[in-house]
């Protein structure tokens, strides 16, 4: 039947491509490699499964169980999963460039991206989203909300938004665009530039360079690069932003079990390092982070202060599998059972259509060790200089806090994105608040104004920039109180 054809195709590819374990149902036995087992699997599930299944949930179901088998770095993708992780790892996603968080009942811009539809449309930080092309979304989760608010490029879609000092609801019209994230943050506080890399994806070193060129314009030699909390991505990313700090010689080796994928080593071509650096690492530090990681702490070129590392050190491919048709059709092309959507496009030069591709394959491929040899998986790197990590503070996370931008002067009853940040710095510093929730009620003004009277400032409950300042500062102070990692690279640099 077709569909069992379909799942021993792909059980045969599972077979090529690793070693399976032997309690797989591909494995049954040596002698079950010809696919019988799966055979009567197959003709047992038909006959007796009282509910409707297709074949195309069959064979994912299937394809599925075959990727879960395997480490906890494999697996199968849809096509509708693997769009979303392709966005992920890709950098790019089609939308109108907002970042948004559940607050209380409503999903809020926390952020507006620069140059993007949002910002060109009039969309505001602190905007309260409650419809999406008319469709009620008080309530719903902010995954929900983001999904309503992608699609394709040059689609329109329509923001209902209850905004600070506007009366109902205002509409905003949305023409949608390709958004580049970018997943780089930096500060040049004194003479130390902070640095901080969330993933690697396609955009990161482009950001990183753009970084540091600022970096270098204002004449800054000392830099921390905060790793923490970045679990990886793109190899290639990580080794173009190492090649800004490590000195000549080996990055990584990557190697393949497969003999048609050649073993690769990445070299860094840095004459002399350029920055006096400290790397901040924690236990959520992986995989393609523990590459920059590692070439920066066997070279020299850095301290490692903070935590352990995760302990990745597994490289994956990401791959379009063929459906039973596709491979069947294009055989009869190119007298191969192809079933590697990547393999038809090397060897034939034929790209396979969206409808061809029955999921995507994210699987181990390979291994990677440090300029010294070391292979770190499971063990993770150990500091140069440990530092245990922080825990919330007044249940605040104090590393999410972000600077108060200075672009309106807030006071009672105003709400916004300031405010709860400046919520959230009262409160770790003592001030008597409310849990935090963008609302400028009387007791945030009662704690404004204790806090300008304690800074010398006038105390009449009115966030203007002078006090945003003054709370940004504030912020950084609390920063070397509570983030004893961040404290601990600043101490080294000074």
């Amino acid at each position: 039947m077709q569909v069992k054809n379909r799942i021993l195709r792909l059980c045969v590819l599972a077979i090529m491509i690793t070693v399976w374990p032997i309690s797989s149902v591909c494995a049954a036995s040596a002698a079950d490699m010809n696919g019988e087992y799966l055979q009567e699997v197959m003709d047992y599930v038909e006959t007796q499964y009282n509910f409707d299944i297709n074949d195309e949930e069959l064979t994912q179901g299937a394809v599925k169980g075959m990727f879960d088998s395997l480490d906890a770095y494999s697996e199968f993708f849809t096509q509708e999963e693997a769009d979303q992780f392709l966005e992920t790892i890709g950098g790019n996603f089609e939308g109108v460039g907002v970042m948004i968080s559940k607050v209380e009942n409503y999903v809020v811009v926390t952020r507006v991206l620069p140059s993007t539809p949002a910002e060109r449309a009039g969309v505001l930080a602190g905007d309260k989203i409650v419809l999406v092309d008319d469709h009620n979304v008080v309530d719903a989760s902010s995954d929900e909300v983001a999904s309503r608010i992608r699609g394709e490029k040059e689609t329109t879609v329509t923001l209902g938004v209850l905004r600070n000092g506007s009366q109902g609801i205002v509409k905003i019209d949305i023409v949608r665009d390709v958004i580049r994230i970018n997943p780089v943050h930096y500060e040049i506080k004194g003479d130390i530039a902070y640095l901080a890399i969330d993933s690697f994806n396609a955009n990161t070193y482009r950001y990183v360079y753009e970084a540091l060129n600022e970096i270098d314009e204002a004449g800054i030699k000392k830099v921390i690069l905060d790793l923490r909390y970045n679990t990886g991505g793109e190899v290639r990313q990580a080794v173009l932003v190492a090649r800004h700090f490590v000195p000549e010689g080996i990055i990584t080796h990557l190697e393949f079990k497969n003999e048609a994928n050649d073993d690769i080593t990445y070299q860094s071509y840095l004459e002399e390092t350029q920055y006096e650096l400290v790397l901040l690492v924690n236990e959520l530090t992986a995989s393609a982070s523990e590459i920059l990681a590692g070439a920066i702490q066997d070279s020299g070129a850095g301290v490692l202060v903070g935590t352990q590392t995760f302990g990745k050190a597994r490289v994956q491919n990401v791959v379009p599998l063929l459906t039973a048709e596709a491979a069947q059709r294009y055989k009869k092309e190119t007298g191969e059972l192809i079933i590697d959507g990547n393999e038809l496009l090397r060897s034939y030069r034929i790209v396979p259509q969206k409808q061809d591709i029955a999921g995507w394959a994210d699987i181990t491929t390979g291994i990677y060790t440090t300029p010294n040899g070391r292979f770190i998986d499971g063990k993770g790197l150990t500091p140069d200089i440990e530092v245990a990590d922080h825990g919330l503070v007044e249940d605040i996370f104090i590393n999410n806090i972000v600077k108060l931008s200075k672009t309106e002067k807030p006071g009672l009853n105003s709400e916004g994105i300031d405010i709860y940040n400046a919520e959230k710095i009262l409160r770790i510093s003592g001030y008597e608040v409310d849990d935090p929730d963008m609302k400028m009620d009387a007791r945030t003004v009662q704690a404004l104004q204790k806090f300008q009277a304690d800074q010398g400032l006038y105390p009449y409950g009115i966030m203007d920039f002078t006090t945003q300042n003054a709370l940004n500062t504030q912020l950084d102070q609390l920063l070397l109180e509570y983030d004893k990692q961040y404290a601990k690279a600043v101490e080294l640099l000074n």
